[in-house]
């Protein structure tokens, strides 16, 4: 009986001391398993700011703060495009969790949430409109041709994505090259805060000022273009206006040409010139120069139109003369 009251003194101080010893170690010393909670939320979407990943990015991490910060600077992999879209999902995580134990020992977090987040980069994106609007003012600026009314791209650039939100964003043209056609190249440097950051170049053509014929009324085929049917207005092209260019009045449409149509080049033709004398036809020759006029009377060796040159006889000395023919039908010496 002695015995059995011993032992049971003996087991009793036992465990008083142990809950002494557990008690006076406090909350830091409580055992390692407290100290290893740890649970990693995962969003479906989240928009960084850097080019590196760290899981505190992406998810809320929460239990334990020390373990919690150390697990948030995870490198879980970088974004190599600005702009770029990545996905990361449950795998990767745990496998960038494994190979981490100076970050979190051998602590076991739980994953919970989505099973893959989509990760975007917050970027400021120049769109290809914006370098040709500040190349075109350039130009304008730096090409004085008078008969040039705008310019035009042939096509316009791919836009510049820079990473994340720069605050002065500024974008200068500078003339690359002037072709013989008349189209120019104009590269346009963005720089951000004051860094170049990219840079974009552009052909564009010049649109000129021009005149043009347009129809008022339909003009039948053999029709002549006059100003009653015809009007001359201002209009843009892609070609420059020959310095010869004239109204085409007098000329004759070669096929019908309907109301407000633009009277091109092959559209029009010169008119037949009507023959004026004819073969073995009398004529006069005239001589008419300031205070003197002689006249005498010849016969035409050939037929000839307005302005031509033919062969007269004169009746008198039978001399034969070369002659231009007048639009009043006599003929005029040449000397």
């Amino acid at each position: 009986m002695m015995n059995i009251k011993l032992l049971c003194v003996v087991v009793v101080l036992v465990l008083t001391r142990a809950q002494l010893c557990f008690s006076s170690a406090g909350p830091e010393t409580a055992g390692p398993a407290s100290q290893k909670n740890l649970t990693i939320r995962l969003p479906r979407e989240v928009t960084v700011t850097t080019e590196t990943l760290t899981l505190g990015q992406i998810a809320m991490i929460t239990g334990d703060e020390e373990l919690a910060a150390n697990a948030g600077e995870i490198e879980l992999g970088q974004i190599s495009v600005p702009g770029q879209k990545l996905t990361i999902d449950r795998a990767l995580i745990r496998s960038r969790l494994a190979c981490s134990p100076e970050k979190i020992g051998d602590c076991k977090p739980a994953l919970l949430g989505a099973d893959r987040v989509i990760v975007r980069q917050l970027v400021k994106v120049i769109k290809g409109d914006s370098f040709v609007k500040s190349a075109i003012p350039f130009l304008n600026k730096n090409i004085s041709e008078r008969t040039i009314a705008d310019w035009e791209p042939l096509r316009e650039p791919a836009e510049l994505i820079l990473a994340n939100q720069p605050r002065d964003i500024e974008l200068r043209p500078g003339l690359v090259s002037r072709g013989a056609t008349g189209r120019a190249t104009v590269e346009v440097s963005v720089f951000a805060d004051g860094i170049m950051s990219g840079s974009r170049q552009i052909v564009l053509r010049p649109k000129y000022n021009v005149h043009r014929a347009v129809t008022v009324t339909q003009v039948k085929a053999g029709e002549m273009l006059t100003k009653d049917n015809t009007r001359i207005e201002n209009a843009l092209s892609y070609e420059p206006q020959a310095s010869d260019w004239a109204p085409p009045y007098g000329l004759v449409a070669v096929r019908d040409i309907a109301a407000g149509a633009a009277v091109e080049a092959g559209l029009v033709k010169a008119p037949k010139a009507q023959v004026i004398i004819e073969r073995n036809q009398t004529v006069v020759i005239r001589i008419d120069k300031p205070g003197l006029v002689v006249t005498a009377m010849g016969k035409a060796m050939q037929q000839g139109k307005l302005d031509d040159y033919i062969k007269v006889r004169n009746t008198d000395s039978q001399r034969i003369i070369m002659a231009r023919v007048n639009e009043d039908g006599t003929v005029e010496p040449v000397f």
